[in-house]
């Protein structure tokens, strides 16, 4: 990889990674913002607990969009070390948003995007534990780290490439980081389960940030 190549699979994966779509969904529709609603977090999880489904879509779409482009200039410039750099850039944009003061969400939702795009079978595997992990437990943390925890190994597997498996470790400890909070619910019994039934917290209530 060239260092031009480098620069512009950086700048451009990041500057999309920064379009926080639940930020922008929840200032539009609702004028408010979603960083003041339950854990504070501009991921989808919140997004759904805080707006309901319907705006989450939105959110979605947004999110996998963000992915899809840069993985696509990532690729094209540099097949799949193009990609997973440009994974990288993604996902610290979403959780360091330049346009909303550098506060955005766990990247999640876009690392498994992201993921998805790169290699389906390294997804497949971490998607499958993620949804036995969330089935049994019902808690969306709990299993997004023991999917991410899957990364590295799967790497290491598929392509035998000590400079992407330590990528994968690199992002799969900024996971971990970024759930330290909700670790330590988790290791209290205070983490909030996730339910299809709850209503949207945004017009119901004051704005308020579960500690």
């Amino acid at each position: 990889m060239t260092l031009v190549n480098f620069l512009i699979i950086a700048a451009s994966s990041y500057l999309l990674g920064s379009l926080s779509f639940a930020i922008i969904v929840c200032r539009l529709t609702l004028h408010q913002d979603i960083r003041s609603y339950g854990s504070g977090n501009a991921g989808l999880t919140n997004a759904y607990r805080t707006m309901g489904a319907k705006k989450t879509v939105y959110v979605l779409l947004g999110d996998i969009l963000k992915g899809v482009a840069a993985v696509s200039v990532g690729g094209l410039l540099d097949g799949q070390l193009g990609k997973l750099i440009a994974g990288v850039f993604v996902v610290v944009g979403h959780v360091f948003p330049v346009y909303f003061g550098f506060r955005g969400g766990k990247g999640v939702l876009v690392g498994a995007v992201l993921l998805a795009l790169f290699d389906w079978r390294i997804f497949v595997i971490a998607i499958v534990l993620f949804v036995i992990i969330v089935a049994a437990t019902r808690w969306i943390s709990l299993g997004s780290i023991c999917a991410a925890l899957t990364v590295p190994f799967t790497m290491h597997f598929f392509y035998h490439d000590w400079l992407m498996t330590a990528i994968a470790v690199g992002l799969v400890a900024a996971v971990i980081f970024l759930h330290r909070s909700n670790i330590k619910r988790i290791l209290a019994g205070k983490e909030n389960r996730f339910s299809f039934t709850g209503k949207p917290q945004i017009q119901k209530e004051q704005p308020k940030i579960e500690k």
